[in-house]
């Protein structure tokens, strides 16, 4: 629970961030509106909405955080307009369309954090046609970066210090995303918007952008620096760009090149971007100046697969696992009939051997038990 305490009293202490929700609730929510807070966390912007005069809220969140949100609720006497509902969205089912979605899934390049799927997802199932979005669209920019910290960062598997055999992980480290706050003297080329995101149910799977950078000084290029712009509504935008002075101060995103390059002042840098809707797959080809090999990075190439995250794309056949074949029988004795204690002493009794302690298969049973079955 520590962690959600502090992840989500940083959200509110970010500057300018819940005063720019509320304005662009006020102007984009009509009173008496029913509205659906996607990973609402501690529930901070249904309450919003409820304040601006919506009739209703579903706050959805997978997290323990909706905990906290539930007895937030409850203290504020909002427990008859608010309801806590404690599963991910794509798993919610909320019987009738509301008039209103938001959402703050926005993460430090804007789609990285999933907001694009599950706005698309909700929009196609929750929404009333012609309903209001918010945010309802991203556009994402990219600058040049030139940092002697970034840099560090994305080597750090290569330096003096880190054991030999380990050294190969700075391929994988080069092709991962960091976060970084940005000073402005860190960016070495002009800023560019990247592209435009709409979010709604009718969004692709993957979205590819090009883009020329234009180099601002003769520096050594490290890679790419990335923010967002997010349209709240009502013509209510948020952003995290380190270039606005009324910035959110979020961090931003760093994207490392291959091998750092140089570049003299007006060169130009060819980019092209691409990224997939959940926001787990980002890709970004980097071309130096001067003819020089195009640098490939994606987080796909940092992904330490299985060959169990291989196995939905195989034509073999499959079986359960022993976790699966354990899950599928704690599972099997949920008749309506017994209680939670009583399926727990059952295990106990015949199948103890489900982990490797009675501990452990006491843990699994009750977690089985508080995720997938149905408490009165």
């Amino acid at each position: 629970m520590v962690g959600y305490l502090s992840e989500h009293i940083q959200y509110l202490r970010l500057p300018h961030r819940s005063d720019l929700y509320r304005a662009a609730i006020s102007r984009s929510l009509p009173v008496g509106s029913t509205v659906a807070d996607l990973g609402c966390g501690v529930g901070v912007l249904g309450i919003f909405c409820l304040e601006a005069g919506a009739a209703h809220v579903w706050g959805i969140d997978s997290s323990d955080a909706i905990h906290l949100a539930k007895e937030t609720v409850r203290k504020a006497g909002l427990s008859e307009r608010y309801t806590c509902v404690a599963d991910t969205t794509f798993y919610t089912d909320l019987h009738e369309p509301v008039d209103a979605l938001i959402c703050d899934h926005i993460g430090y390049f804007g789609i990285d954090y999933g907001i694009v799927d599950m706005m698309r997802d909700a929009a196609s199932r929750m929404l009333k046609p012609g309903g209001v979005l918010m945010p309802d669209r991203i556009r994402l920019h990219l600058a040049g970066v030139s940092s002697d910290t970034c840099l560090d960062e994305a080597s750090a598997w290569s330096k003096d210090g880190i054991p030999d055999p380990f050294h190969w992980i700075d391929e994988q480290a080069r092709n991962s995303k960091y976060a970084h706050d940005f000073a402005a003297e860190e960016l070495c080329s002009d800023s560019f918007e990247l592209g435009e995101i709409e979010l709604s149910d009718a969004v692709s799977d993957y979205f590819s952008f090009t883009a020329e950078l234009l180099a601002a000084r003769a520096c050594r290029f490290d890679g790419l620096a990335g923010w967002f712009s997010a349209h709240l509504g009502g013509g209510v935008w948020m952003t995290n760009s380190p270039l606005d002075a009324q910035s959110i101060k979020r961090s931003q995103a760093f994207f490392p090149v291959t091998e750092p390059f140089q570049v003299e002042q007006g060169d130009r840098i060819g980019i092209a971007f691409r990224a997939r809707s959940d926001g787990q797959f980002l890709a970004w080809n980097v071309t130096p100046p001067g003819g020089a090999p195009v640098q490939k990075q994606s987080t796909w190439a940092n992904a330490a697969l299985a060959k169990r995250d291989l196995t939905s794309a195989g034509n073999a056949p499959i079986e359960l696992s022993e976790k699966g074949t354990a899950f599928a029988y704690i599972v099997s004795l949920v008749d309506g009939q017994r209680t939670a204690a009583e399926i727990e002493a059952e295990v106990m009794r015949d199948r103890p051997d489900l982990m490797p302690s009675d501990q452990a298969t006491r843990d699994f049973v009750r977690s089985v038990l508080r995720r997938y079955a149905v408490h009165d």
